[in-house]
């Protein structure tokens, strides 16, 4: 049976094998990674060569700019980002997050309207 810290250890390797994915798959470098998820790129080559394992809030952070579940760093699964599409919810998450609520709720309202 594998030790505990060698299962913790190929865990961490398999969160940056996914977070090297991620970025690779959007053609960022780690400077480009590490500011649209408001991080330090020293940060992001930690996480990516399997010296530091993310929090669970950092994974959250880099799950939703890349708008891939959380569990995407602990199955097998791959996804492949539209860049292009991952870069405009960014953009519009940017925008949302310094909107008053009254002007938020007219944003639903046309939301709804077209779906």
């Amino acid at each position: 049976m594998k030790s505990i810290e060698l299962k913790v250890s190929e865990t961490t390797q398999h969160i940056a094998n996914k977070i090297l994915m991620l970025r690779r798959s959007g053609k960022l470098t780690q400077e480009e990674f590490a500011e649209r998820v408001n991080l330090d790129r020293r940060t992001i080559a930690r996480a990516e060569d399997g010296k530091h394992r993310p929090s669970a809030a950092t994974m959250e952070i880099i799950a939703s700019s890349f708008n891939v579940p959380i569990t995407y760093f602990f199955d097998n699964s791959t996804y492949k980002t539209d860049i292009s599409k991952s870069a405009l919810i960014y953009e519009i998450n940017t925008r949302l997050n310094v909107l008053s609520k009254s002007n938020l709720k007219k944003i639903i309202s046309f939301i709804d309207i077209i779906e």
